[in-house]
């Protein structure tokens, strides 16, 4: 082609032509796009025209040559063949990688705690390792199945004695990994309220995300699938606190959650942030749209079914038209766009149980059948279909069982909503639920149960695993507990001659009794407190300058500086 802008035009050279095709290949090999080669040397061969094609690497003989197609020679894709066990339906959801991450920002959150106030955390820290926060999760698991009315109380000596929770993890060693439980890097710069891109749930966001996407990716759901709201139980001070007075957990952080009809498998949720949620086109629209989006289930055909808090005509249709996706459920007879004659109180033709009328408006039912109270159903899945249902009918002072005429979409309805509500309803069973004043632990362990949940499911409907499919929801838990302990313990039970421990200094050298100035508490006093072994503490002024303690005088004095397990 001539350099030249006033020569004509007459059209690519062949050469021009080979050298366009050469660099929509290198191009092509750069992003992880086309055959199977990749292009070395690539400047260097396209420099100049005259050059020879340039040489072309098989990738199955390429060595150590980079590969970012997204294949790999990590063969950690889950299968769930027969060897696989119980644990590994539920490390599907909380992988290593991820309860390694919550380890690490748990352990920069302590060390900046004790470095911002060094008296307010006295205690020795040591970041947990992987196996030991298993244990601490497997140790939560079993005390939502077993409740008692604290935490202390499953290390205590009394009536309430668990002698299995002490032999995994000590006390104090589980209080201090609940104490410093974090699940964001502590030294990173978020967002304030009120400023640009401020998000209320950012500290439990990194988990959420996570998690949310192993529940969508590990399962895709059947047709129907239901949204619906869940509480986390909560009444500390949040602005994510709700008050629901018609639920059986009134005070809490709420949730809106997508679940499978059939089995309750959740495949998403988010936290309810309040009014930052709403948009030009209404809450319950934004809701149920992201909850779609978020499980990865809009424009596929998917049916959803929905309280009369979220349904609509305006929103059926937006599904209908632009999401590709059917909707049912019950309806508010004050939402615009519905029939007037119809959604009334007293609707024309409905006088006995069983009566029922219909209307149409584009892709959209409407009906209302009277059971003992008039029911109104709106939908994009359904016609104007009668099927029967069971009610027991009095009937001249006797009750018994008739058969009454039903809209479809109303029987449907009553089928497929439960989705939600049934996750929601094991979850609650042996949910791990003792008092916290950080809200981000309460919203972390309501995801492990619903990950846990989904895990069971899975299992039974692993083809694989069809002998377990008689196992309860309660046997299911308690395995993933045991297997998450995997027989961690922090004790040495071994039997025989001890080894040749190193004698602490207080155990050693010459120790004089001394007034330290300030009264405080005294030390063993206050460790065999906290290990239930006396009942009083007592202070003192007086201790130990080397050791610098304070110390009863002369008891404590001379239990701390002879005894070896002084706190027994």
């Amino acid at each position: 082609m001539s350099d030249t802008s006033e020569d004509e035009f007459e059209g690519f050279s062949a050469g021009e032509i080979e050298l366009a095709c050469q660099r929509y290949q290198v191009q092509l090999a750069q992003n992880g796009i086309g055959d199977d080669f990749l292009i070395s040397d690539v400047e260097s061969e396209l420099s100049d025209d005259n050059n020879d094609e340039p040489q072309l690497v098989d990738v199955n003989n390429a060595g150590d040559a980079p590969n970012n197609d997204g294949w790999h020679q990590e063969f950690d894709i889950y299968e769930r063949g027969p060897e696989k066990d119980i644990i590994d339906f539920f490390q599907l959801f909380l992988s290593d990688h991820l309860l390694q991450q919550i380890i690490e920002k748990s352990d920069s959150y302590a060390k900046m705690q004790k470095d911002l106030n060094p008296d307010l955390h006295k205690s020795a820290w040591s970041c947990p390792s992987l196996p030991e926060m298993k244990a601490f999760i497997g140790l939560t698991f079993l005390m939502g199945i077993d409740v008692k009315p604290d935490l202390k109380s499953y290390w205590s000596k009394d009536c309430l004695e668990t002698p299995y929770f002490a032999t995994v993890l000590a006390r104090d060693r589980f209080m201090q990994i609940m104490r410093y439980l974090h699940f964001t890097d502590p030294h990173q710069r978020v967002p304030q309220r009120g400023e640009p891109n401020y998000d209320s749930t950012y500290k439990v966001r990194y988990f959420m995300d996570a998690l949310n996407q192993q529940m969508r990716d590990q399962y895709i759901p059947k047709r129907n699938v239901s949204i619906d709201e869940c509480m986390i139980p909560y009444k500390g001070r949040v602005a994510l606190k709700q008050y629901m007075p018609a639920k059986p957990t009134k005070w809490g952080i709420k949730l809106w959650a997508l679940a499978e009809s059939d089995t309750g498998y959740m495949s998403f949720c988010k936290i309810y942030q309040g009014k930052t949620d709403r948009t030009h086109v209404g809450l319950a629209s934004t809701v149920v749209i992201s909850c779609l989006e978020g499980a990865n289930l809009s424009r596929q055909g998917y049916h959803v079914y929905m309280d009369n808090y979220f349904s609509s005509p305006e929103l059926f249709t937006n599904l209908f038209e632009n999401l590709d996706t059917g909707a049912c459920g019950t309806v508010r007879q004050n939402r615009r766009g519905l029939p007037q004659d119809l959604m009334t109180k007293k609707p024309v033709g409905i006088t006995q149980r069983g009566d029922s009328q219909f209307r149409q408006k584009g892709a959209i039912s409407a009906t209302v059948w009277k059971d003992k109270k008039n029911v109104s159903v709106i939908s994009t899945i359904h016609d104007n279909s009668l099927t029967e249902v069971s009610r027991i009918v009095q009937q001249e002072g006797q009750f018994q069982r008739q058969q009454l005429q039903c809209p479809k979409m109303v029987a449907d309805y009553t089928s497929h909503m439960g989705g939600v509500d049934r996750c929601d309803q094991y979850i609650q069973y042996y949910f791990f639920c003792h008092k916290t004043n950080k809200w981000p632990k309460r919203v972390f362990f309501k995801m492990l149960e619903i990950i846990k949940f989904n895990a069971y499911r899975l299992l039974q409907m692993s083809p694989n695993h069809q002998q377990t499919t008689s196992m309860t929801y309660l046997d299911f838990s308690k395995s993933v507990a045991t297997q998450l302990i995997a027989g961690y313990t922090t004790r040495d039970n071994r039997r025989g001659r001890p080894s040749n421990l190193p004698v602490e200094v207080r155990l050693t050298h010459r120790h004089l009794p001394a007034d330290l100035g300030n009264k405080t508490w005294c030390h063993v006093c206050w460790h065999r407190v906290a290990n239930d072994t006396q009942e009083k503490r007592r202070q003192t002024k007086y201790g130990c300058v080397e050791c610098s303690k304070h110390l009863c005088m002369p008891h404590c004095f001379t239990v701390y500086h002879s005894v070896r397990n002084y706190t027994s």
